[in-house]
């Protein structure tokens, strides 16, 4: 994933679960094929690290959204 994605929380059992939001950063390595990513959730109106397992990138990028992601 790449600055800029939009992504999909999907991590079965994770508080936010389902909610999109706009990737910032990468903050290192959580283990040996998973990297931390620093995730901007626009109805939260904050930014969470999130492991890069539990995201999905959007398919529909590019497209302009409710939450004003272009």
């Amino acid at each position: 994933m790449e600055i800029g994605n939009l992504v999909t929380i999907v991590g079965s059992g994770h508080p936010l679960q389902g909610m999109r939001g706009k990737v910032i950063g990468r903050r290192g390595q959580r283990g040996p094929d998973d990297t931390w990513i620093l995730v901007f959730v626009d109805q939260r109106m904050r930014s969470y690290l999130i492991p890069e397992s539990m995201l999905r990138k959007d398919e529909d990028e590019g497209v302009l959204q409710p939450g004003g992601y272009v």
